[in-house]
């Protein structure tokens, strides 16, 4: 394609809670096609589903920014910390995520539901007992998220202003290089004193059982701070986003939001429609090829970028009949890429779970005449932002 041709990412919506129709209207007839990103670079937009598992699973595109061709988002060029895994290859990838893998299992995740059930009910008597309305984003998303990670990672609740503040201007594409750049040095500078402390006093909790693996040789001071970082930061944003717009999703369906009041063990099935239909990652996800290779019919030669688009996956219509509606009664909704795919797929998905199917059975059980305050059409979006969700949620019960 021509400079002048080829589209600018990201591209804008047309519906707040779908893809932008461009994915599909450009993969249709070309599966998989190039756009230029705000930094000028030109990179391999991948959007079919089998095309996107195909690319998160090849050991020939490469996770690490310091690849060259490595396509970026965010602005400021200040690098990952060692120990955040999640932009890193093999064999290092492999061998710090095995350091924390057993953290996640579905047992120590259920083990934590109880705790989550009573923040989430304290979250909720503080808004009842302010009146019948209220910000859903600022006072249960954020706060019950931002308590959850605090919680298992044993960090102090009063220090979330500091990393919610930093993560903001670090992943707010309107953010000027040398403002996404302090707030980096800023956040790093901040983990590495919890780090510090840890490691001078150690504790019986997941942070603390990392201070073992330090002193066993299995990562360096460097490497846990940055994995400290990743799985505060990873686990609260994420949730928050998913909190927030999966409780506008529920309300603007009604019908949906009936069957789950009159038979809660939807639940688990409804949140994997959500994690589907939402796709709160609406950046990509980034690779680089490092040898010369063929992706959906597409040449793609080593150094060049790729960014494979979970969300327009997630509405491939050749996995999900009628992808681009929300149907909690959908017979495999689990099919989705919304944790990623192979080797990176995300470490928390259990966690997410847990705390999801928690937060909505919970929050509808307790107000089941929750309500939009304001038309869905109406309200602030994330559009700025690499994952996506409403800035504000108002509702009345």
């Amino acid at each position: 394609m021509t400079a002048t041709a080829t589209p600018s990412f990201p591209m804008p919506r047309n519906h707040p809670l779908d893809p932008p129709p461009q994915y599909r209207e450009l993969g249709a007839g070309q599966p998989v096609f190039q756009v230029r990103t705000p930094r000028g670079e030109l990179v391999w937009v991948v959007t079919r589903h089998e095309d996107v598992r195909a690319v998160l699973t090849d050991l020939r595109f490469s996770s690490d920014p310091k690849t060259p061709g490595y396509p970026t988002y965010i602005n400021g060029d200040t690098p990952l910390p060692p120990g955040f895994f999640l932009n890193q290859d093999a064999p290092d990838h492999t061998r710090l995520r095995r350091l924390v893998t057993r953290e996640f299992l579905i047992t120590q995740m259920e083990a934590h539901r109880p705790r989550m059930q009573i923040i989430l009910d304290d979250l909720i008597d503080r808004m009842t007992s302010e009146g019948n309305s209220a910000d859903l984003v600022r006072q249960l998303a954020f706060p019950m998220a931002a308590t959850v990670m605090c919680e298992l990672l044993n960090v102090p609740y009063a220090d979330h202003k500091v990393f919610v503040t930093l993560t903001d201007t670090i992943l707010d594409r309107s953010s000027t290089p040398e403002q996404a750049e302090g707030a980096a040095r800023e956040l790093m500078a901040y983990f590495d004193a919890l780090v510090t402390a840890r490691e001078q006093q150690p504790t019986d909790d997941m942070l603390g059982r990392l201070v073992a693996q330090e002193e066993a040789g299995k990562l360096s001071h460097d490497e846990f701070v940055g994995l400290a970082a990743l799985l505060l930061l990873s686990g609260y944003d994420t949730m928050a986003q998913m909190i927030g717009l999966g409780a506008a999703t529920l309300l603007e369906h009604t019908e949906q939001l009936a069957d789950l009041k009159a038979d809660p063990a939807l639940y688990p099935q409804a949140v994997e429609e959500l994690l589907r239909f939402l796709s709160i990652n609406h950046a990509g996800l980034p690779r680089v090829a490092t040898e010369d290779l063929t992706v959906g019919g597409q040449e793609i030669k080593a150094g060049e970028g790729v960014i494979a688009m979970l969300n327009a996956a997630n509405r491939d219509e050749g996995v999900f009949d009628e992808p681009d509606s929300f149907d909690i009664h959908r017979a495999s909704p689990q099919q989705h890429v919304a944790f990623g795919h192979g080797f990176h797929k995300c470490i928390g998905l259990t966690l997410a779970r847990v705390e999801l199917t928690t937060v909505f059975a919970g929050l509808f059980a307790r107000l089941p005449g929750l309500r939009l305050a304001r038309p869905l059409e109406e309200l602030p979006f994330r559009h700025d932002m690499v994952l996506y969700g409403v800035r504000e949620l108002p509702v009345t019960w």
